[in-house]
């Protein structure tokens, strides 16, 4: 029989785990939060840690709250619903101190409080949502945690207002066996929506006439498109798409600049605090007219297409084609012809500039490619912006980086609230003295 403990829980974990310890050991007790002394019992051990199911809170946290969602512990989605908002933002911030401390070896670098959302729920703009069929019987929902059991799901709280109206729709309406997944893409500022199914095997013909029924029925979608994926690991999307109704993309305004988003392409989930994001980082550039500005992982343009406000050149690097493609045309449709966008892997592209005064880097989870750091610690840009989704990633690059740049500031942002997710904006300058460089 697996021992049943008492334990007190200090701190969380980078999944919303409560962590605390025991005989020795850490012990990560899925449903508890800092501060509480829970019974729970030991489902898995290992030499240095252990997994324990939450019996019960003997002393609950003031910081805790009833969920909103009926499924919250059992979808994957969310992990800090449990817990109130403001607790939320210094569960983050805590985040980031600890990634710089324990990896990254700051110990006193200040990070500033977290800067809340704009709303807590109802910001994404973005659904991705699998189907299984069974006998002609769909089951459409998100996933289990840690698992590939989809549960079904009536709403979710964090998905705008007008993507679980299709979502519902689709939910009630698709037919259509082949029809693996379901992507909702939503610009919620300009009232548009995008919805890509992804189908294995070819092309249907059943799923061109549910488009345009879809289409007809609900007035804010103004595209379908059908997305070829035959393989069967969890990549979601292929690279061959087919337009089934209306257009393959949408619009979305950000600081009055508009944009261009295609099936693909990278844009903040979160639109209404992607404004203050931009901003941000933007302010933390501190963009001189003179100046030449790398964005190095562009996407679709936005940070390229702000900096051009104030820059005499920029250039935008992206390795997603599509991506490009919205970039440049997001150019034209700001009027702004000081940008030129460029398809490659940042670290191969950075090679093509002689003179770089600014660079932002927003990288995916994994952080800079390491001769992308490497090629910035020889150029030695003046000032760097980094904004990062991971702060383990955030921190080692930032200690490699250390060597030639100061850290001046770092802001972390919610972007996700109810996760565990955060993001951080890092301001660092090029260190005016530096005796020997070419011993780095």
């Amino acid at each position: 029989m697996s021992p049943q403990i008492e334990i007190k829980i200090n701190s969380l974990s980078s999944t919303g785990e409560g962590v605390g310890s025991w005989g020795g050991m850490k012990v990560f007790v899925d449903g508890a939060l800092p501060g509480e002394e829970v019974a729970a019992r030991i489902t898995h051990q290992k030499k240095t840690y252990a997994k324990a199911e939450l019996l019960k809170i003997i002393s609950p946290s003031f910081d805790r709250t009833e969920p909103l969602c009926s499924l919250f512990g059992m979808c994957g989605g969310c992990q800090l619903m449990h817990l109130q908002y403001p607790a939320q933002l210094l569960v983050k911030k805590q985040r980031v101190v600890d990634a710089l401390k324990r990896i990254g070896g700051f110990h006193d670098t200040e990070v500033l409080p977290c800067l809340p959302s704009p709303s807590s729920l109802g910001y994404r703009n973005k659904i991705q949502l699998p189907i299984i069929w069974d006998h002609g019987k769909k089951r459409m929902g998100l996933y289990r945690k840690q698992s590939h059991e989809i549960i079904p799901l009536k709403n979710c709280f964090i998905q705008c207002p007008q993507g679980e109206e299709i979502r519902a729709l689709i939910t009630d309406k698709l037919t259509i066996p082949s029809v693996r997944y379901t992507l909702i893409r939503n610009a919620i500022f300009q009232d548009e929506a995008l919805v890509i199914f992804v189908t294995k095997g070819s092309f249907s013909k059943d799923l061109k006439i549910f488009a345009e029924e879809l289409m007809a029925s609900h007035s804010l979608i103004k595209g379908v498109v059908e997305n070829l994926n035959a393989r069967s690991d969890n990549v979601i999307l292929g690279a061959t798409f087919r337009l089934l109704s209306g257009r393959p993309y949408i619009y979305e305004k950000i600081l009055n600049k508009t944009f261009k988003i295609s099936p693909s392409a990278f844009f903040q989930v979160n639109p209404a605090q992607a404004e203050h994001l931009y901003a941000k980082a933007i302010e933390f550039a501190e963009i001189k007219p003179h100046e030449t500005v790398l964005d190095a992982y562009c996407g679709v343009g936005a940070l390229a297409l702000f900096a051009a406000d104030r820059s005499k050149k920029v250039f935008g690097t992206e390795c997603v084609s599509s991506a490009v493609a919205d970039a440049i045309e997001n150019a034209r449709l700001n009027h702004q012809e000081s940008c030129t966008f460029q398809c490659g892997h940042a670290e191969e592209m950075i090679h093509h500039f002689s003179s770089l005064d600014t660079v932002f880097l927003n990288p995916p989870r994994g952080g800079c490619d390491p001769r992308l750091i490497q090629a910035l610690l020889q150029k030695k840009p003046k000032k760097l912006v980094y904004i990062s989704c991971d702060p383990a990633t955030l921190a080692r690059d930032l200690a490699t980086l250390s060597p030639l740049y100061s850290i001046n500031t770092v802001q972390p942002i919610d972007m996700f609230p109810q996760t565990m997710h955060v993001e951080t904006i890092v301001r660092l300058t090029l260190r005016s003295a530096i005796s020997n460089p070419k011993s780095l």
